[in-house]
């Protein structure tokens, strides 16, 4: 890795790695302190399991490519940064909605948003760090890691490398979990719904047996990674049931409420797709 020059970069493939490692392990950390703060409690940001964050690590690279000739002129700089940081993060987020049809952020709740993907309050402060990092904190690192032996530093590459191809598959197959449990709950509610409704106020065996598959789904959904690291995530798909176990979050209420599910959450159901639907849950 030492050997591999990348011009445009003005750096080996060794170096380039362990600013992207550095960055993206501090970007994580930083994630970690802001929720920390807001909430009081560790809470394990980013959509990786493990302290890593690629969309720093990119980002800082992607500022030192184009910014750092422009590193004197702290105007521009400044401008440009906000610029290039407000365009990575709106073109992460529409990428991770169109692949895992969710919004991962949202900013909705904040002025002069857009789609909620980006803001101004956030965007200014990302040109204040990104001046920061590209002036003082950047050019420091580069020195550190010039100072690291190249075989340790290879074969901690090779790990760290190792390290990330598991975890995304392992985020990927959380995130796949994560969906199906939440069309199962969408599925069952739609059911208990209709159901209380021909019942009125008996209650059956079968509508017992489903709530507490709905329970236990549910707890599942309210106790995954994914909705404790992103707090504003907002599914596309199944949404209404989603709003429905995350008011039951903030409400700290155990008691499922059906008047969230409208008609455009129901599905078709025949004997046989019931049939299959409950072999699957």
């Amino acid at each position: 890795m030492q050997h591999v020059y990348i011009g445009f970069l003005d750096h080996t493939l060794f170096q380039v790695f362990f600013f992207f490692s550095f960055w993206s392990v501090f970007g994580w950390f930083m994630e970690v302190i802001d929720r920390t703060l807001e909430t009081g409690g560790f809470e394990n940001r980013g959509f990786l399991n493990g302290p890593f964050c690629p969309i720093y690590g990119f980002g800082v690279l992607l500022l030192e490519f184009l910014l750092r000739p422009l590193q004197n002129n702290l105007v521009l700089l400044y401008i440009l940064s906000v610029i290039i940081c407000s365009t990575v993060e709106l073109s992460v987020g529409l990428l991770l909605e169109r692949l895992f049809h969710a919004k991962w952020w949202d900013y909705s709740d904040k002025k002069f948003n857009y789609k909620g993907f980006i803001c101004l309050k956030i965007s200014l402060l990302w040109g204040v760090g990104s001046v920061m990092v590209i002036r003082v904190v950047q050019p420091l690192i580069e020195k550190l890691v010039n100072y690291l032996p190249y075989t340790f530093g290879n074969i901690l590459a090779i790990l760290t490398l190792a390290t990330i191809t598991t975890d995304l598959f392992a985020t990927l197959g959380d995130i796949r979990n994560f969906n199906m449990r939440l069309k199962q709950v969408d599925y069952i509610a739609t059911l208990l719904h209709d159901k209380s409704i021909a019942l009125g106020e008996n209650i059956s065996d079968e509508v017992l047996t489903l709530n507490t598959k709905y329970e236990k789904l549910s707890e599942q959904i309210k106790s995954s990674r994914l909705v404790r690291a992103f707090p504003t995530m907002r599914p596309n798909m199944y949404a209404n049931t989603f709003k429905a176990i995350k008011n039951r979050i903030n409400k700290n209420n155990d008691t499922p409420d059906f008047s969230e599910y409208n008609n455009t959450n129901k599905l078709l159901i025949t004997k046989e797709t019931s049939d299959n639907e409950n072999k699957k849950i």
